[in-house]
């Protein structure tokens, strides 16, 4: 009865970990998201410091930096 008991809660803290890192998933690709608008902001403000790129090659390279920053 205690081998099923320990099974049974096993499971669900199993589906329950599933559940939250699902979340955790959800919550990381709107933090970079906001990330990668917040990038394309900043790019648009300081692109007069960096002349050799234009604002879309800027934000994306600021974007790179967030992803890497993110693995």
């Amino acid at each position: 009865m205690t081998t099923l008991a320990v099974k049974g809660f096993s499971l669900g803290l199993n589906f329950l970990e599933g559940i939250f890192g699902i979340f955790n998933r959800i919550g990381r690709a709107v933090t970079i998201s906001r990330q990668i608008e917040a990038n394309r902001f900043i790019a648009e403000k300081i692109i007069h410091e960096y002349p050799e790129h234009t604002v879309a090659s800027l934000a994306a390279e600021l974007n790179r930096k967030t992803v890497e920053g993110w693995k």
